[in-house]
């Protein structure tokens, strides 16, 4: 059983985890996305290429780490209380962006990743710039999704935090 203090960190931890990771990738669609559309698309799926490089090496690990402190507070709370429903809950959906990123963003990923290491060859043999516009504008839309199911998480972790 883990005292208040561990309870309080564990608490803080998952819900600020989840949430600033949320805000990190939404910002990103938002932000980040529009400016590709104003640039070349050659310019574009390079910065792509390396924006997705990035992303994987931290926006999963925090996801993890977020839904692992959830999981933590739902084994220790008791086994029949809401509570732990709740907990358990909030680390299913917080890792939920996992299997998200692997079957539904997964194809529009690839896709413009090939389309950028080909070049205008590879623009051209995919369908030509309308297509690698309407890719882009389609990984802002996932990808904004993927952060509201985080973000879903944590508020779930956020509810079970202050109405046990």
């Amino acid at each position: 059983m883990a005292t208040p203090l561990q309870t309080m960190s564990l608490q803080i931890f998952g819900i600020s985890t989840g949430f600033v990771t949320a805000g990190a990738i939404i910002a990103l669609s938002y932000s980040t996305v529009p400016i590709f559309l104003e640039h070349p698309n050659e310019t574009s799926l390079r910065h792509l290429r390396g924006l997705f490089s990035s992303g994987s090496h931290i926006f999963p690990q925090l996801s993890a780490a977020a839904s692992t402190a959830f999981s933590v507070l739902a084994y220790n709370a008791p086994s029949s209380s809401s509570l732990r429903t709740q907990n358990l809950l909030a680390a299913a959906v917080s890792i939920s962006i996992a299997p998200f990123t692997i079957f539904v963003m997964k194809p529009t990923n690839m896709t413009l990743k090939e389309m950028g290491e080909e070049g205008q060859g590879g623009i051209e043999k995919s369908g030509g710039e309308q297509r690698v516009r309407e890719l882009l504008r389609r990984f802002g839309r996932l990808n904004a999704i993927r952060g509201t199911i985080l973000a879903l998480g944590a508020a779930i972790g956020l509810k079970a935090a202050l109405n046990p």
